[in-house]
C-alpha cells in the first residue's frame, strides 16, 4: 500500500502521464481516491500569514493560508466564494500571527479585524498596482491619471521608510494639483443619454481616477501599504510585501496540476487539491492515511457541493488505446 500511494502521489503531482500500462496503474491504485489528507491545525504562532482564494474552473474556491515565511501549508478550506464568514472559519484554526499578507479583497480584511484584532494586515503591492491598473486602463487618457498611474507603479520598488515618507508626499501633491478634477460631478439633466442619468441626480465625472486616489489614500492612511517597513514589525523577522510566495508556491501549482490531468471528475479534482496543499505542509506524512489505524473521513464527506455523483471512477472506464493498436507505416 505504502509503494502503491506512493506512485499514485508520484503521477498526481507531477506533469507526468500516467505510467506504461495505464489500464493496471488506474486499477493498482484506485483504492487511493477513497483517502483524504487532514492537515492537523498546530498552536504555534507565526510571524507571518499569507492567505487567498483560488477558484476552480466548473465551480469551487478553495482558501489556503501558508507561512509567509517558509511557505508552508497550515491550513485550507473549501467554499462557494470568498467571504467574511468563510475567512473567519479558516483563521479560527490558526493562531494569530503578527502580520497577515493578502489581497485585501472580498472580506478578508474584516476577518482579519474580527478573528486576529491584534494583528496587522499588509497589503499585497502587486494587487495594489493591478487594481490601479483596472481603474486607470494601461494608458490613462488624462494627464491627472497619468501621473497617479506612475506613481502606483513605483510602489513595488519602495524598500525603506525614507522612500515611502517621499512616496506620501508625491501623493499628497498631486492631490493638491488634481484637487477640483477630483471634485467634478456630471449631472443627469447634462447627460441624458447616459445610462446613469435612469437612478441617479448626479455622480462624479471621473469616478475610476477618484477611486483609485482613494484607495491609494486609504491604504496609506491605515498602515497597510508600508507594514512590511515598520521598525516594530521588522524586529521581529522580514515581512513580504507580495503574496508571490503563496501566488506562485501554491495556486500556480495547482491550477498546472488541474490542466495536466483534465478530466479528473469533480470529487477527484476536489482530492487531488487537498493532496498538492498537505504535501506542501510542515511535515507531510501521506502514507499514515493508508495504514489501518489511519483512517480518515471518507472522501465522499465532503458537503460544498463541488462533488460529481456518479462520474466514472478511474479503473472503469475505457481509453481508445484499450481498443485499438498503433499502426505505423514502414
Amino acid at each position: 500500500r505504502r509503494a502503491e500511494l506512493a506512485e499514485f502521489l508520484g503521477w498526481l503531482l507531477a506533469p507526468s502521464p500516467q505510467p506504461s500500462g495505464s489500464r493496471a496503474f488506474r486499477k493498482r491504485t484506485s483504492w487511493c481516491w477513497g483517502l483524504r489528507p487532514v492537515l492537523e491545525p498546530d498552536a504555534a504562532a507565526r510571524h507571518v500569514v499569507m492567505a487567498d482564494g483560488t477558484y476552480l474552473r466548473g465551480g469551487g474556491c478553495l482558501l489556503v493560508a501558508i507561512d509567509g515565511l517558509s511557505g508552508e501549508v497550515i491550513a485550507w478550506r473549501w467554499c462557494a466564494r470568498e467571504s467574511t464568514d468563510e475567512y473567519i472559519a479558516l483563521f479560527s484554526r490558526i493562531p494569530a500571527p503578527d502580520v497577515l499578507v493578502c489581497d485585501g479583497l472580498r472580506g478578508i480584511g474584516n476577518a482579519c479585524r474580527r478573528a486576529w484584532p491584534g494583528t496587522r494586515m499588509q497589503r499585497c503591492l502587486v494587487h495594489v498596482q493591478r487594481d490601479s491598473r483596472r481603474d486607470l486602463t494601461s494608458r490613462p487618457r488624462l494627464q491627472a491619471g497619468r501621473e497617479l498611474k506612475r506613481l502606483a507603479d513605483t510602489i513595488t520598488g519602495i524598500h525603506d521608510t525614507e522612500q515611502a515618507a517621499a512616496w506620501a508626499v508625491q501623493l499628497h501633491e498631486w492631490h493638491n494639483r488634481w484637487r477640483d478634477t477630483l471634485a467634478e460631478r456630471t449631472y443627469a439633466r447634462d447627460a441624458p443619454g447616459d445610462p446613469r442619468a435612469a437612478g441617479q441626480e448626479w455622480w462624479w465625472t471621473h469616478q475610476p481616477l477618484r477611486r483609485c486616489y482613494r484607495r491609494l489614500e486609504s491604504l496609506l492612511r491605515s498602515g497597510s501599504l508600508f507594514a512590511f517597513l515598520d521598525p516594530a514589525l521588522v524586529s521581529a523577522g522580514p515581512v513580504p510585501c507580495t503574496t508571490n510566495r503563496l501566488e506562485g508556491g501554491i495556486n500556480a501549482p495547482i491550477k498546472r496540476m488541474l490542466v495536466n490531468h483534465r478530466g479528473l471528475p469533480g470529487r477527484h479534482r476536489v482530492l487531488a487539491c487537498e493532496w498538492a496543499c498537505y504535501m506542501k505542509s510542515a511535515k507531510p506524512d501521506p502514507y499514515r492515511f493508508a495504514m489501518p489505524g489511519g483512517a480518515t473521513p471518507p472522501a465522499h464527506a465532503e458537503t460544498d457541493g463541488t462533488f460529481d455523483g456518479d462520474a466514472p471512477e478511474p479503473g472503469t472506464s475505457i481509453e481508445w488505446t484499450d481498443l485499438h493498436m498503433p499502426v505505423f507505416n514502414t
